[in-house]
């Protein structure tokens, strides 16, 4: 990790849009290439790594101003950024209620108002409708966003806290996961029964590791390569991919123990699962293949799965839509490898469009400095400013 600050990392981009088209290839369940995304391979998933780069970025997004001298801007900034994030999560979850919906009328299968939680909306719509507004009820599929949307309203603490020490903040972090998992704390779902999806108590630690990393990158100080540490990393991932590839996954009163502690539990992110994707990404972070690096950054303004990292939130809700199209027809169609690759091909064909397009819409409207230089040399005209 040793690119110019003063650029754009397309890395991150390129990692973040990789994750964001694993994740739509995952949410249209029973679809072939299903088999080769992360989660077959190990006992965690892309959204370990959506988490982590989240808090990453948030890190390097917001922190240095925040320690330029700018808390109250940076904090704006951020809460800001979260209001976009709440308002694109409930255009979205309407959407996809819509899509829903118009399944069960279109092919009068009645399968799609019942799907993913949905039957609640049926049953009690005052209830889920303010659920929905104030992210207590969760769709399936639907659900880490409300996750992300906590966690960066609470960044400004984390920055507040991280400005006086940063090991501090750490520290903390991990003791609220520790107290969450002593004594049951976490998000319930309202109106319907149980708890979030992603626990917020649970998954802070991760975004936190991940705000850390990013401070100490942007510092010049990247969490520093250790054989032994590679090495053990290695051995952890092997063994995550003997546990999901042989379903060695233990029972939940396999040892005298919290299940936290040994399970691989995902809602509240137990601690076996939180330290694989550490492992994997450390792994990944020193693979010794600096060309992949240098490719990834010589080719940072086209790359597809960068330019896609480069608008993650309208990429991800419009994949979040195509998924819902997705689950739909791999249904009423019956399947099958022609639809599969019709589905997953057109829709991440549709991903990169959008954020080509977004990058041209961002090129067209920006500032154009050379208009005001141009108007600078015709002669008169700072007289004519002047009069």
């Amino acid at each position: 990790m040793n690119a110019n600050r003063s650029r754009r990392d397309h890395r991150l981009d390129f990692w973040r849009g990789l994750a964001l088209a694993m994740i739509f290839i995952d949410h249209i369940p029973g679809n072939i290439f299903e088999n080769v995304t992360l989660r077959n391979f190990g006992v965690s998933d892309n959204a370990e790594v959506f988490v982590f780069l989240s808090g990453f970025s948030a890190s390097i997004a917001y922190f240095s101003k925040y320690m330029g001298g700018n808390p109250v801007f940076a904090s704006v900034r951020v809460w800001q950024r979260t209001g976009k994030l709440y308002l694109a999560h409930i255009v979205t979850i309407m959407g996809a209620v819509a899509l829903f919906f118009g399944a069960a009328i279109w092919f009068a299968d009645p399968h799609w108002t019942k799907v993913n939680g949905l039957d609640l909306l049926l049953r009690d719509p005052v209830h889920a409708l303010v659920g929905l507004s104030t992210l207590t009820f969760q769709v399936g599929y639907f659900n880490i966003l409300p996750l992300y949307i906590v966690l960066l309203a609470a960044t400004p603490l984390l920055m507040w806290i991280a400005s006086r020490n940063l090991w501090t903040a750490l520290a903390l972090s991990l003791i609220l996961y520790v107290a969450g998992k002593t004594f049951g704390w976490s998000l319930p779902n309202v109106p319907s029964e149980g708890y979030w999806f992603f626990d917020p108590i649970a998954w802070q630690l991760l975004f936190t590791i991940g705000f850390v990393a990013g401070t100490l990158y942007k510092a010049g100080q990247p969490v520093p390569f250790h054989r032994l540490a590679y090495a053990g990393a290695v051995a952890v991932l092997v063994a995550g991919f003997a546990i999901q590839r042989f379903s060695l996954y233990p029972a939940d009163d396999a040892l005298p123990l919290p299940t936290w502690l040994f399970t691989f539990d995902k809602n509240g992110l137990a601690l076996p699962r939180l330290l694989h994707a550490l492992a994997l990404i450390y792994v990944v972070a020193n693979l010794p293949f600096d060309w992949i690096d240098r490719k990834i950054m010589q080719s940072g303004a086209t790359n597809p799965l960068a330019r896609m990292g480069r608008h993650s939130l309208p990429v991800f809700c419009t994949g979040s839509l195509l998924a819902v199209v997705g689950q739909v027809l791999e249904r009423e169609s019956g399947g099958g490898l022609a639809v599969d690759v019709t589905l997953v091909g057109v829709g991440l064909l549709i991903h990169v469009g959008l954020a080509m397009w977004l990058d041209l819409w961002k090129e067209i409207t920006a500032p154009r400095d050379a208009a005001k230089g141009a108007t600078a040399g015709v002669p008169g005209a700072a007289a004519s400013r002047s009069t």
